[in-house]
């Protein structure tokens, strides 16, 4: 199964908009790059133990995607062995999973304050056929990833593209989680958007428009 739509993800604005995947136009260009970089991202530097070689994909639009896979934050269908881009078919359902994940975040550092967080998106096209497993509850539990992460190892050991689910924190949304770098195009970034806060949980968002001119 083959997603016929564009996919979106979000992340924190604090986050830099590019990295090096975007300016190497090659692995030479890469190597040097990195060790530059390496001294303060060591990830960059061993990129191989996430991403294998043939996977690999540098220039403009890849960075997102490849930091994705090297910078791991176990999730559904990842272990703290290998990464995954998650994205969704919707703004609303990108926000909506990120906020979740990145909500639990603030509470446990007990940030209580009314506030707000600035996300930018990224869209992209799914090119690569994905496992379909929208009808299977077992991978779909709200907090227990235990099954879907041992689907998700078994699917990356045989090689697979990734997974097409039903999101679990927007009624009605879809995601697709990829195992491999070559499963999307790249990406190009999209609006950025600012998401409430209430001392609690994320409650809404609003798109960002122009910055207006100080007088």
């Amino acid at each position: 199964m083959q997603p016929d739509w564009t996919h979106t993800r979000v992340i924190h604005s604090i986050y830099p908009p590019t990295n090096l995947f975007d300016h190497a136009q090659s692995e030479s260009d890469m190597r040097l790059l990195a060790e530059l970089e390496g001294e303060t991202s060591d990830r960059l530097v061993r990129w191989r133990e996430s991403v294998s070689e043939a996977d690999a994909r540098f220039g403009d639009g890849w960075g997102p995607v490849m930091a994705s896979f090297c910078y791991i934050s176990p999730g559904r269908f990842n272990t703290a062995a290998f990464g995954c881009y998650y994205a969704a078919n919707s703004v609303g359902a990108a926000i909506a999973e990120w906020s979740h994940h990145a909500g639990k975040v603030w509470r446990d550092f007990g940030y209580k304050a009314i506030a707000h967080a600035t996300v930018r998106s990224y869209l992209g096209r799914t090119v690569q056929p994905l496992i379909d497993s929208r009808a299977d509850v077992t991978l779909h539990h709200p907090s227990d990833y235990s099954s879907s992460q041992a689907f998700a190892v078994k699917l990356k050991q045989a090689g697979e593209n990734g997974i097409l689910y039903r999101s679990v924190r927007a009624n009605g949304g879809e995601c697709v989680a990829l195992l491999r770098p070559p499963a999307t195009s790249p990406v190009v970034q999209g609006s950025h958007f600012s998401v409430n806060w209430d001392g609690n949980r994320f409650t809404g968002y609003q798109k960002l428009g122009r910055f207006q001119p100080l007088p």
